[in-house]
């Protein structure tokens, strides 16, 4: 235990205004390390640093000049604001200097040069191979053609002669032959080898999974191949699929309505911004051929630019120009904010933006835009009712961003580590599986990059009545929520444990009474709604000068989620039937946690047998 913290300053009586903080721009940049405190007298303390569990003595005084440098700042900067915010240190300049030298000679105050040396230092590690380029579709052939047409000019033009394995769902034979033959045209064109995977393949891999995990056999049709749940979105199961075929590897996910090329929106730059609230950028374009034009598409292979992230330590980025963190960056951020940015957290996954189509049902999210963003949102009444449905928007990083969690389907994936199997069924798979590997990898980063995807839908949808509606969310935002906000913290190390104690709480959600279902429906439903209208009402407080059909639109939104908030109908979340009364809701919730239980219990020996299996496995489909 250190006790050279142990300085006192001295309160004296003169009332001296501080002069103002001396900026140089070119002066290092300290902040404090986090820590907890615990008493040991009236005039001192013990500080045990968070990150590396160190303990110091120091009195109370220097425990409050070290909490107000929590910022990355100028040692002057540092000065200036203990001086004005401590009370009766306007004369004592030079003592809080010392104090400040101190701290920064114990490692309590970190310079920006040491933290960025701390970021960019990483033992070296090979990623694993890449096993296939997943593709999932369902009945929508003219998509897959568009999309297998991008591939067609990306394999002409970089020669990657990758190996493509198509994941098909469609409910209908014509979509399925269909497919087939789109994808027999995908290989004469690039000479590519190529999977097919359909209804029949599907059950001749879910025969031999049972047979290899006897105790997986019961739960692999929901898990893999049952299509005809109520007609309910199942992308999960084709998700859950590419996660087995390549277990110990890597992989890249595409859906059929994507396209490439990847393009680079304009003000993209490099580096890496460090700041975790960093806000994603929208632009709005009058139809949906301007949206697919707009920016820049990338130099270099699309596939490799994720390939050279996915799989390696964050230090092997950062310490490339790519994805430097510019010291500048780090001023007026705290180090506590920064925790996620370690040289050795793997990056599990890389995310893109996407421009076209909005990647979402609904359009809430358009009223939480930045101002600048806002104003072009909103800029007239007609372009106005274009943008509420967003179907022609660019959506996006300018520059790469870590992240524990990001909320879209994954371009790429290191799958070397047992990466969590989603929900196979509902809408909401993207953002419960990000949530998910966050639980099971602590620690673990994905990647946001400042390149978007094309994204076209086969018609342009009607956003705005999801949009003014009380919002209801599916039942994976919930299990996500739950995650996020509600389990305790894991000890468990292996990420199998931590599935299986996922599954545990699981079953006590689904365990309750119906009452007990019914008012943890209803206690998550209050907990959204007010939760939006908190945030849209900070919106609107904030943006007086905002249009009036703006404004108009974010009261009727607030209103609706109020109605909501007294309502006494059935707690309903997203997806169930608009006329489920209360015990179907019950009901409803019992069941799915089950059987979502039940998946995330026998995945683990699953993605065990095919991590075995490797390539093999994909060669007997």
């Amino acid at each position: 235990m250190s006790t050279d913290l142990n300085y006192q300053i001295n309160y004296g009586p003169v009332a001296v205004t501080p002069p103002a903080p001396r900026v140089d721009p070119n002066a290092p940049l300290f902040a404090s390390e986090d820590g907890v405190v615990a008493s040991l007298s009236n005039s001192e303390c013990i500080f045990q640093v968070k990150r590396s569990g160190d303990t110091h003595v120091m009195t109370f005084q220097v425990l409050q000049a070290l909490d107000q440098s929590r910022e990355f700042r100028t040692l002057d900067e540092h000065t200036s604001r203990i001086l004005a915010t401590i009370p009766g240190l306007e004369a004592r300049r030079d003592g809080v200097q010392r104090v400040l030298e101190s701290l920064t000679a114990r490692g309590l105050l970190v310079s920006d040069r040491d933290f960025l040396q701390r970021v960019s230092t990483a033992a070296s590690r090979e990623p694993a191979p890449l096993r296939a380029v997943f593709i999932r579709a369902c009945d929508r052939p003219d998509q897959l053609a568009r999309l297998l047409d991008s591939l067609a000019e990306y394999e002409r033009r970089f020669r990657a002669n990758r190996h493509y394995v198509l994941l098909d769902d469609s409910a209908t034979r014509e979509a399925a032959n269909r497919h087939r033959d789109l994808l027999r045209e995908f290989a004469r064109a690039t000479g590519c080898k190529l999977t097919y995977l359909g209804s029949a393949e599907r059950e001749r891999l879910v025969q031999q999974l049972a047979r290899a995990v006897p105790q997986a056999a019961a739960i692999l049709p929901h898990l893999l191949s049952d299509t005809g749940a109520s007609q309910r979105f199942g992308g999960g199961r084709a998700w859950n699929m590419a996660l087995l075929l390549s277990a110990g590897a890597r992989l890249v996910l595409f859906d059929d309505d994507h396209r490439l090329p990847l393009r680079r929106p304009d003000g993209a730059r490099d580096g890496l911004d460090p700041n975790p609230s960093a806000a994603a950028r929208t632009q709005f374009f009058r139809n949906i051929d301007n949206a697919l034009g707009a920016g820049e598409e990338i130099d270099g292979d699309p596939f490799e630019l994720h390939l050279d992230a996915v799989g390696r330590p964050l230090g092997t980025l950062t310490g490339t120009s790519r994805y430097a963190i510019e010291r500048g960056a780090l001023r007026g951020l705290a180090l506590s904010r920064l925790d996620h940015l370690r040289g050795d957290a793997p990056v599990l996954a890389t995310h893109h933006g996407s421009y076209g189509s909005s990647r979402t049902e609904s359009g809430l999210w358009l009223y939480h835009l930045s101002p600048e963003d806002r104003a072009e949102f909103t800029r007239d009444r007609d372009s106005y009712l274009r943008n509420v449905e967003a179907g022609s928007v660019w959506y996006g990083f300018h520059q790469a961003r870590a992240t524990g969690a990001a909320t879209f389907t994954p371009f790429a994936m290191d799958n070397s580590v047992m990466l969590p199997c989603t929900n196979p069924l509902g809408r909401g798979e993207d953002a419960l599986f990000a949530r998910v590997t966050e639980l099971l990898h602590p620690g673990a980063l994905m990647l946001e990059l400042p390149v978007a995807v094309g994204h076209v839908q086969e018609t342009q949808r009607k956003r705005s009545p999801n949009t003014l509606a009380a919002h209801t969310p599916r039942f994976n935002y919930f299990v996500g929520d739950f995650v996020r906000r509600q389990l305790p913290e894991f000890n468990a190390e292996q990420p199998a444990q931590r599935l299986g104690l996922l599954a545990a709480h699981l079953r006590d959600i689904g365990a309750a009474s119906p009452d007990g279902l019914l008012r943890q429906l209803r206690d998550y439903l209050a907990y959204s709604r007010a939760d939006l209208i908190e945030r849209l009402q900070n919106q609107y407080d904030g943006a007086p000068d905002a249009p009036v059909w703006w404004q108009a639109d974010v009261r009727s939104i607030i209103e609706a989620n109020g109605r909501a908030l007294i309502s006494k109908a059935p707690p309903r979340l997203g997806g169930w039937p608009d006329d489920i009364d209360e015990a179907g809701c019950a009901r409803r919730l019992r069941d799915e946690t089950a059987a979502l239980a039940d998946v995330y219990d026998a995945w683990p020996a699953l993605w065990t047998y095919a991590r075995e299996q490797g390539a093999k496995l994909l060669g007997a489909v």
